[in-house]
């Protein structure tokens, strides 16, 4: 049975409105706006929090962590409503993932910055918040304890990627939200390509490391 078109126009929507929300982009929007530069031209020219905090401190920093956790969490809320009130062509089961996908994909692509964005990792937790708040919580908690063991923030990123998409495999009861989680998880590890080189090349700079602040980018 084909599903009326103005279901699939809402559905369409609904993933539009989840990509491009996703794809606002605030940290170099802050920094831009508060320190007057191009944050892709400094330090790692990444335009994440922690090429934030290098650049142009923490308060502004942290101010680009909650919007960006917020970009991922504000679709899927939006879609949890929407799914009760409204008949949507597609299972609710799929809907929810495919909004976090998309405002996550959003950020990591923007097309406001030539579709390249950030790393995805604040996004990523905001948007399966809702959808799996125990294994987000245990891979934010296995992140702040890694700061213990290394202070490459690199790794302990990576590190929340796997533990959410495992966790998430274990817990979740729901196919699509399982493979939501690990594609997730390989766009985190995708986005962190260049960090794996310096890794691999010992050459990854630490949490804080101002050696690395206000380079050019190569």
């Amino acid at each position: 049975m084909t599903a009326p078109g103005g279901e699939i126009g809402l559905l369409l929507f609904c993933l539009l409105a989840a990509f491009f929300l996703g794809s606002i982009p605030t940290g170099f929007l802050l920094v831009k706006s508060y320190e007057g530069v191009d944050i892709r031209t400094l330090g790692s020219g990444n335009i994440g929090s922690t090429n934030v905090r290098r650049v142009a401190g923490t308060r502004i920093a942290v101010t680009t962590q909650i919007l960006d956790i917020l970009k991922g969490l504000a679709p899927v809320a939006a879609g949890v409503l929407l799914a009760r009130r409204l008949p949507l062509p597609m299972d609710h089961e799929l809907f929810l993932p495919a909004l976090a996908l998309a405002a996550i994909i959003g950020h990591d692509f923007t097309p406001f910055l030539g579709f390249r964005g950030g790393k995805g990792v604040n996004t990523t937790v905001g948007a399966f918040l809702l959808l799996t708040p125990l294994p987000v919580l245990l891979s934010v908690a296995f992140y702040f304890g890694l700061r213990f063991v290394t202070r490459i923030v690199s790794i302990r990123s990576l590190a929340l990627s796997v533990s959410l998409a495992v966790a998430t495999a274990l817990t979740a009861r729901s196919r699509p939200l399982i493979y939501a989680a690990v594609s997730a998880a390989f766009l985190i590890v995708a986005c962190h390509h260049g960090n794996l080189g310096r890794l691999v090349r010992g050459k990854e700079p630490g949490e804080g490391d101002a050696a690395h602040a206000g380079l050019p980018t190569i």
